[in-house]
């Protein structure tokens, strides 16, 4: 990443993912540029000390890598205006959430160039007003596999700037099959308790409990104030693990019913201690 003209970094997109880079970037003192198609995100950029292009174009002239953070759905018609505009040899990456060809459904010759890099870490908040400079504090950070040794260095300099701890590298289709796990699977679980919690309100309104859920059902129920917006792209073009995932969840749900129906402790006994070794196990990994 080297610097030309007072600027070695740009990124495109200033909202959760891309104005949290920004400020961790603003913070490291690293040579930044940014632009964002959303006129309050650049206000709000500019107001907070981030140099701010007038245009895409100038954003992206003469630096050594370009970071691309827009909705997943924008992600090819971005990238297709930054190979117009940056140095040939730029490093360009995005971070949206799918890296799969057809899921991002850009040209062949745009793919090439581009490189998925997601981070781990995120919030159900949307915009610029959203960003933080720790978000990517211990993150781990997942790398397209094919990334070539130059674009590796530059991504895992760029990210390990941002705060990331951990990167891993896995070909497009495993880091997709994976999000339908880790990131697909949480926001429809979210979605649907507060959908059942909804209906209950709706059904008993003058009931006390379902409209007053206590600190569990609150941290339960967060990823459901999820943008759709943001979304329904990532959903349209999931990859069929999500729906397994879903499934998978139903037939739990399913055992759990059965098992309180038929006062059979010995299962959900297995379930529960399974789950409890499970969420126990996986304290202390960062924002994975």
């Amino acid at each position: 990443m080297t610097a030309r003209h007072g600027a070695e970094v740009a990124v495109i997109g200033l909202g959760v993912i891309g104005g949290s880079a920004a400020l961790r970037m603003r913070d490291r003192g690293t040579a930044l540029r940014t632009f964002s198609a959303s006129a309050a995100d650049r206000a709000g950029a500019s107001a907070a000390g981030i140099a701010v292009a007038p245009s895409l174009d100038e954003a992206v002239s003469d630096v050594g890598l370009v970071l691309i953070a827009v909705p997943l759905d924008k992600t090819s018609s971005v990238a297709e205006q930054v190979l117009g505009c940056a140095p040939p040899k730029a490093t360009i990456l995005h971070a949206a959430s799918l890296q799969r060809t057809e899921a991002l459904r850009g040209m062949p010759e745009v793919m090439a160039r581009l490189i998925g890099t997601h981070p781990l870490a995120g919030s159900h908040r949307s915009s610029f007003t959203a960003a933080r400079a720790d978000l990517f504090h211990d993150a781990t950070v997942c790398i397209e596999r094919r990334a070539d040794a130059r674009q590796r260095e530059d991504a895992e300099m760029f990210w390990s700037l941002a705060g990331a701890r951990r990167i891993e590298y896995a070909t497009a289709s495993e880091h997709d099959d994976a999000m339908a796990w880790v990131s697909h699977l949480p926001q429809l679980a979210s979605t649907a308790l507060a959908a059942a919690l909804a209906a209950r309100r709706a059904q008993t309104p003058n009931d006390f409990v379902a409209p007053r859920p206590g600190p569990g059902g609150r941290d339960a129920t967060r990823l459901a104030m999820s943008a759709l917006d943001i979304w329904q792209p990532i959903l349209e073009r999931a990859p069929a693990a999500t729906s397994h995932a879903l499934r998978t969840l139903e037939e739990h749900v399913h055992r759990l019913r059965v098992a309180l129906e038929n006062e059979d402790w010995t299962t959900l006994h297995e379930l529960w201690e399974g789950a409890g070794r499970w969420r126990s196990g996986i304290e202390g990994e960062g924002s994975t």
